[in-house]
């Protein structure tokens, strides 16, 4: 989400939490587009991306391109509120920080934001698990740069590698990244959704 940084006051968030059933859901996707384009699909190609009604996916309203956003919205009581109204979450994903990648991988301070969004969901949600999504390669960055950013994360789970974890994608990347270097083509949106829904089924 790019402009302006998100409030929790925002209609969207406010609306998943508390009109939707207490308690319906068990996995929760925080984050960028990478996320939040799925429900699209899921709307416009439900043959291949199967809504799952266990899943709360924000990608996309958060802001999280950049790490300093989210943070900000749980210093507002984002996490919180997730928690009293959506208690049974066993499960989060998270894709976030792609602003901050550079060709060091990420800074200390990203990576410092990021970890702060770690231990506040596992403050509210002491018995969840938390998956560390890996960076794709994108934007133009080499794939040593890439590779660094995700050593960062994986550095982050083993913190705390019972609840935490670094979920890697894979070295096969070929054709899933539009022309922009950003957004995936169709077909990488295929592959991110059964990369993500074959994890989800393995747990």
């Amino acid at each position: 989400m790019a402009g302006k940084r998100p409030s929790f006051t925002d209609e969207y968030l406010i609306r998943h939490f508390k009109t939707n059933p207490w308690g319906q859901y068990t996995i929760a996707f925080l984050g960028t587009t990478l996320f939040g384009r799925l429900k699209w699909y899921a709307a416009h190609e439900p043959r291949i991306f199967k809504e799952n009604p266990c899943i709360l996916n924000l990608g996309g309203h958060l802001g999280a391109d950049k790490i300093q956003n989210v943070l900000a919205l749980i210093d507002q009581g984002f996490l919180r509120s997730l928690q009293n109204h959506q208690p049974n979450l066993q499960s989060f994903y998270l894709q976030m920080g792609t602003d901050h990648l550079t060709e060091n991988g990420l800074s200390n301070s990203a990576v410092q934001d990021y970890a702060r969004v770690v231990e506040s969901i596992r403050e509210e949600f002491p018995n969840a698990q938390i998956i560390l999504t890996a960076f794709l390669i994108q934007r133009g960055l080499s794939e040593t740069a890439i590779e660094r950013a995700n050593d960062a994360l994986r550095y982050i789970a083993q913190q705390d590698s019972k609840s935490v974890e670094f979920l890697p994608f894979g070295p096969d990347q070929k054709g899933i990244m539009s022309s922009d270097g950003i957004h995936l083509t169709s077909d990488g949106y295929r592959k991110w959704y059964h990369f993500l829904q074959g994890d989800i089924d393995n747990r």
